[in-house]
């Protein structure tokens, strides 16, 4: 495996203060190591995913880039370590039209 390919997926819950929710959310959509970020709401403000190549790299996340964000109060984490299905598009092959068809997602009269 490449030592440099992301292999540890970490989820993080992090109690944000409104004030800095901005700043905090802009900062993590800029950030290679973060594939998903939304604002939720409950204890935790913000929830991401965040993609590292190791247990070393993870710590250096936290520790260096997320700490050097304000307004974050507290964050819970969880270690990903099977996924049995993953949320996104599902992309089927193309249908082939039959003679006469009209094409999917065509209004009539058009």
């Amino acid at each position: 495996m490449d030592p440099t390919h992301p292999r540890l997926t970490v989820l993080l819950w992090l109690e944000v203060a409104p004030a800095a929710l901005a700043e905090v959310t802009q900062s993590l959509s800029r950030n290679t190591a973060v594939t998903f970020a939304a604002v939720t709401t409950g204890r935790a403000s913000v929830f991401a995913m965040v993609q590292c190549r190791d247990t070393s790299a993870l710590y250096e996340f936290l520790a260096d880039e997320l700490a050097a964000l304000p307004g974050i109060g507290r964050v819970e984490s969880a270690l990903i370590q099977r996924r049995a299905k993953r949320a996104g598009p599902l992309l089927l092959p193309p249908m082939p039209q039959r003679p006469g068809e009209r094409a999917p997602g065509r209004a009539q009269g058009r």
